[in-house]
């Protein structure tokens, strides 16, 4: 009797951290320039920067990027109420950097929207643009408002070389 409450015990413990920090949405983003192309999927905040290394594509100054990115609520059974979907893209000082650039002067691309998630519901965007100046750039899509103890993102950091010289 003893080991069953031990064993019921250490089972509780184990499932409580996973229940409250249940996942709700999942997140993937694209990046496409030529024949090259990374994807990124759902991380999530604390801390700003996630968890896991964000994946790194090249690109030619002036070269036509694509971006498709899709948040989706996985919640079987609750509408995410008034979420702020945010995207971005903003120069950071280098690759894998760990606080987030802050979004002044050097956005690149930024779009911000509110809206209630029902369970299963689904929004994305699908954009082009060419960045002329090199360096590094994040590009990221996140949640914002979610009533949670975090929020969930997808991101990649983008490297702009010099175009060749003719």
């Amino acid at each position: 009797m003893r080991s069953l409450a031990i064993s019921s015990a250490l089972a509780l413990a184990l499932i409580a951290p996973l229940s409250a920090r249940a996942e709700h949405a999942k997140v993937t983003l694209e990046v496409e320039a030529g024949s090259k192309k990374e994807t990124a999927f759902v991380d999530q905040t604390p801390p700003d920067t996630g968890k896991n290394p964000r994946p790194v594509l090249k690109v030619k100054a002036g070269e036509t990027i694509k971006i498709q990115w899709t948040l989706t609520n996985v919640y079987p059974n609750k509408t995410l109420a008034d979420v702020l979907v945010h995207s971005f893209v903003v120069k950071q000082a280098k690759v894998g950097q760990k606080e987030l650039p802050p979004i002044v002067d050097d956005v690149e691309l930024e779009t911000a929207y509110r809206m209630d998630f029902k369970p299963g519901g689904k929004s994305g965007a699908r954009c082009k643009l060419k960045i002329d100046t090199p360096g590094v750039y994040l590009i990221r899509v996140e949640t914002r408002d979610t009533q949670s103890d975090h929020e969930h993102f997808a991101a990649i950091d983008l490297v702009v070389e010099g175009a060749e010289k003719k």
